[in-house]
């Protein structure tokens, strides 16, 4: 009896190469490896990738082929420190003390305590910053974890401000993620 429920089981994986595959946050719940050896049990891998996400286009694609889920970008400004600091707290939803409910409110002092929240400040010469935000890419909105400093550079102002997804189980196009975050930032500079 052992010997036909292994053997059930084995064609019933066998037979699932074949058909479509159930995805969720773009992962393959369907698809078996083996777990001695990690090799593909019921799908292949050339034409059934085990993690997929959908690109700005909307189109479904092997999660490899989106691009870094992190990035940075470096960008100098002619704008001075204080200014810039304005501009891009405003235009990339940083939070400073005063923007919290009551900053002695317990919420607030939780919401302050996250790992994502961060501002210090040495006003006329460096801010550095941290919290979540968010990005429309498409038709899809995206939660991101981001950083920004930016510190004074003679007059103006070099800021580095970096990202990486809230959540690590989502996936995004990286190359649009970046290519819209630094055309907000820029944007809040001009």
């Amino acid at each position: 009896m052992r010997h036909w429920v292994v053997a059930l089981g084995m064609v019933a994986l066998a037979g699932c190469a074949a058909q479509d595959h159930y995805y969720s946050n773009g992962v393959c719940v369907t698809c078996f490896d083996n777990p001695v050896t990690g090799e593909p049990l019921n799908y292949d891998p050339s034409v059934t990738p085990q993690r997929v996400a959908t690109n700005v286009e909307r189109q479904t694609v092997d999660a490899k082929s989106l691009g870094s889920q992190n990035g940075s970008v470096d960008i100098d400004s002619r704008i001075d420190v204080d200014t810039a600091y304005a501009r891009i707290k405003s235009a990339m939803g940083f939070r400073s003390p005063n923007d919290f409910e009551s900053p002695e409110s317990t919420t607030a002092k939780m919401q302050m305590g996250d790992v994502a929240w961060k501002h210090d400040r040495t006003p006329g010469a460096y801010y550095n910053l941290g919290d979540y935000g968010r990005q429309t890419l498409g038709e899809t909105r995206y939660s991101i974890l981001q950083r920004v400093q930016i510190e004074k550079s003679g007059a103006g102002s070099r800021i580095h401000y970096s990202w990486a997804p809230a959540d690590k189980r989502t996936l995004y196009d990286g190359d649009a993620m970046e290519s819209a975050l630094t055309h907000r930032l820029q944007a809040a500079l001009d």
